[in-house]
């Protein structure tokens, strides 16, 4: 016999509701953490080499995720290691990970 409830439509509607539960615990659990170079790349870079994220990333993009302008990063010069604040790290990644030609290459 049929139902009247749509039982996929609830189904998306719970895991739509879970998912952004989730991303929020994620995002809080990262409140106040920092992260090196490695730790950013492996996760927000799908593990791309260091100097594929420098190259691609981190100078590409300097003048909107430099901390003292209000982004996230805080570059390490003279052999001092970058930080990076890992929740804005991850938020401005999300938003914009289409902007990151994911496909270049350092070249050699």
């Amino acid at each position: 016999m049929p139902t009247l409830i749509n039982e996929k439509a609830i189904t998306d509607l719970v895991k739509e509701q879970v998912s952004e539960i989730a991303d929020h615990e994620l995002l809080k659990k990262l409140d106040g953490i920092t992260w090196n170079i490695n730790q950013f790349r492996k996760a927000c870079c799908g593990g791309k080499e260091s100097t594929w994220v420098t190259t691609f990333v981190l100078d590409k993009f300097l003048d909107e995720i430099d901390y003292y302008h209000g982004g996230w990063l805080i570059r390490g010069y003279q052999g001092k290691a970058h930080i990076i604040f890992a929740k804005k790290a991850c938020e401005w990644m999300e938003e914009n990970r289409k902007r990151i030609d994911w496909k270049s290459k350092i070249p050699k």
